[in-house]
């Protein structure tokens, strides 16, 4: 159920980083605008997920849990999606698109914190895994919606993936409130007494104190999350200009990664659960980068989907194994919400700022090196991973 409540959440955000830099670029030609533009959503992610997150640590233990937020947030999110493509100009546009954006930040990292919350820590890697899967389904959803659909009708578009987000979520709900959730083994008067930590004190600790490994860990975070955010936001409009593909089958060319990482992710959790999760993450830059390579060398559309599936395995080492390593760092159970937070602002920042920098780096060059910046990129993401030394990383 976690999994269908992740995968419902990010059928609508895949179908958003592939579709909306297509829309935008109606409106302009600029290449770090769209990236700018694509990056707002998670810029308000950095104010809005770790909040929610740390006030859904209260909820947590009580009969319906984080579930409150979900079942709010899931139509009113999937209201503002739909009307994305009826917008004709840029401001009404605009206005959907941060809408959107907010209302979708605001349950966003609670539902990937159900995940821990019916599910003991000993599982969590491959619990956790499992909801990757969903979500690397999102982008097979997203790649076929894409090709079939829009080409011929966009608004139909929307709505498909706004449809999954609000049934998946209903679902997904029902079928949580007939389990046992591991955290409501605590009561919740326990948990109220121990969650006495504000925003303001959980950021203040992470520079107190000589092990700053999870200082550390949100800088890789940043960095490998804005990597790949880059390399999905500017993906369409690279095949549109390099490949010379239509939108319908740029948004398509993330198909084969899909299922790279669809086929990657359970063994490479498996892997993780019996190594070293820091260095497998590392690891899984590296290919990252050899990946986004050999698209640089071989610009054809068969060997860019290649190489974007190779980067897509290397990429699935983190996306199992980055949160994980987060709620391994938390000093206990009943922080996982707010340590998912802290994943989430570390995310949302580099989600923000690397399709800007990458779209700057295209305007002073051109969209042919596009895979030469994120290349380089991910290489930086894996020495970042280097100066994480607390040993619970790497369990």
């Amino acid at each position: 159920m976690t999994a269908l409540a992740v995968f419902s959440q990010e059928a609508v955000w895949n179908f958003y980083d592939a579709q909306v830099p297509a829309v935008l670029k109606e409106y302009t030609a600029s290449a770090a605008v769209i990236g700018f533009l694509m990056g707002m959503d998670n810029l308000f992610g950095i104010f809005i997920q770790p909040y929610f997150a740390h006030r859904s640590d209260k909820l947590a233990p009580r009969k319906w849990g984080r579930l409150p937020y979900i079942l709010v947030g899931a139509p009113v999110a999937a209201f503002f999606f739909v009307l994305i493509p009826w917008a004709h100009n840029m401001w009404t546009l605009l206005i959907c698109i941060f809408c959107f954006a907010i209302v979708g930040n605001a349950f966003k990292s609670v539902t990937e914190a159900l995940v821990p919350d019916y599910q003991s820590p000993r599982h969590r890697g491959k619990a956790y895994a499992m909801a990757k899967v969903s979500t690397a389904l999102t982008i097979g959803v997203s790649a076929g919606v894409s090709y079939f659909v829009v080409d011929k009708n966009l608004p139909l578009a929307f709505m498909i993936p706004a449809a999954l987000l609000v049934i998946g979520m209903l679902l997904a709900a029902w079928g949580l409130r007939r389990c046992d959730s591991y955290i409501a083994e605590e009561s919740a008067e326990q948990a109220e007494a121990d969650s006495t930590e504000t925003i303001k004190d959980l950021f203040v600790s992470l520079f107190s104190g000589a092990n700053k490994s999870r200082l550390w860990m949100i800088v890789a975070i940043f960095a490998t999350a804005g990597t790949w955010s880059a390399l999905r936001s500017q993906g369409t409009p690279y095949a549109m200009e390099v490949l010379g593909l239509t939108k319908g089958e740029g948004g398509a060319l993330a198909l084969p990664g899909g299922v790279a990482f669809i086929a990657a992710i359970l063994p490479v959790a498996i892997l993780s659960d019996r190594g070293n999760r820091m260095l497998i993450c590392r690891l899984g830059c590296v290919l990252f980068s050899a990946g986004c390579l050999i698209a640089l060398c071989f610009p054809t559309t068969v060997m860019t989907a290649t190489g974007l599936a190779i980067a897509s395995v290397g990429y699935s080492a983190f996306a199992v194994n980055g949160v994980v390593i987060m709620w391994n760092l938390a000093p206990d159970n009943r922080s996982v919400g707010a340590y998912t937070g802290l994943y989430s602002v570390a995310s949302a920042c580099g989600a923000t700022v690397g399709p800007a920098v990458v779209g700057t780096l295209i305007d002073l060059t051109s969209w042919h090196y596009m895979m030469l910046h994120i290349a380089l990129l991910a290489l930086i993401s894996a020495a970042l991973m280097g100066r994480v030394r607390d040993a619970r990383a790497t369990v």
